[in-house]
């Protein structure tokens, strides 16, 4: 099947009216959308801005840091969102609530205010001595992170740095679970397999890769990309990923097979982010491209 049978439709939506005003004045730093497609976050200088997507309109406001939002995502179920800054802070927030749930990882004199409910519910460990020189030792620096995923089961967050790094945080202790080296420059995007046993990473060494995370065992590197790549999707079942960045051109990879299917051209330059969703349109989900001046663009 190639790209004219599998993505013929090409449809442009809209993106909520103040979200794209903050774009125009250089107020948004990075972005996430959620899963479902309902909600796209935005991070700037201290401050995340939540938008609905159905009514176009924001619908939460989360306060709380003190410098320039540098990663964002969402956990599979919507109801967490987790932010890096240049603070040296890595939050999670309740989106129902607009409250901070926790700071995961950070400097030591912040991690005491770190109490609350995990993703799932459940109290999280209390922040004793003990967690917090831990951290305050880990060699990781949140201020230096450029990408961040939720596993599937929501139990850890996976995050990327400038120093090519992918590490492995539990949710509930705020413990560094593992390192891996995964890139020659920075890590700019991440995303987890639905059946979440793939890891996928990307970054500004223009490689994208596949990683079973449980063994840190390297599954596939993918080269096709003539520039930095900084946005990953998986389809719902798995068996295609989508990557893109600075080059104009979407790769569509086959995970099963270590391929490329097939490329798209998405005549809107740096793509942003991307994400498979339902639409009530078409029965197939629509590839969610959005661009770094604010075009959003559906394919299927």
């Amino acid at each position: 099947m190639n790209s004219n049978e599998r993505f013929h439709n090409h449809i442009q939506a809209e993106l909520p009216p103040t979200f794209l005003e903050r774009l125009a004045k250089k107020q948004i730093s990075q972005i996430a959308f959620s899963q479902d497609g309902t909600k796209l976050a935005a991070g700037g200088e201290k401050r995340i801005w939540i938008y609905d997507l159905t009514d176009r309109k924001q619908s939460t406001l989360l306060s709380g840091h003190a410098d320039r939002i540098r990663a964002l995502a969402f956990s599979p179920d919507n109801r967490t969102l987790a932010s890096a800054s240049q603070d040296r802070t890595l939050r999670l927030w309740d989106t129902d609530t607009s409250n901070e749930i926790a700071i995961l990882a950070g400097e030591s004199s912040s991690i005491v205010n770190a109490l609350g409910s995990s993703p799932d519910g459940v109290p999280l460990t209390a922040w004793n001595e003990e967690i917090m020189r831990l951290l305050g030792s880990s060699d990781a620096e949140p201020s230096k992170i450029r990408a961040i995923t939720f596993s599937s089961d929501r139990n850890t967050l996976v995050s990327g740095g400038v120093d090519g790094k992918i590490r492995i945080w539990e949710i509930d202790s705020g413990r560094q679970l593992k390192t891996i080296a995964a890139h020659d420059g920075l890590v700019m995007g991440l995303a987890f397999s639905p059946d979440g046993k793939i890891l996928a990473s990307c970054g500004s060494d223009t490689a994208v890769r596949l990683w079973e995370l449980e063994t840190e065992h390297l599954l596939a590197t993918f080269t096709a990309h003539s520039d930095s790549v900084n946005a990953l999707a998986f389809t719902k079942d798995g068996q295609m990923l989508a990557s893109g960045g600075r080059d104009p051109i979407i790769r569509l990879w086959n995970v099963n097979a270590r391929g490329m299917m097939f490329t798209m051209d998405t005549k809107v330059g740096f793509v942003w982010e991307l994400a498979f969703w339902k639409t009530k349109k078409y029965n197939e989900p629509m590839l969610a491209v959005l661009s770094r001046n604010g075009e959003l663009f559906l394919r299927g």
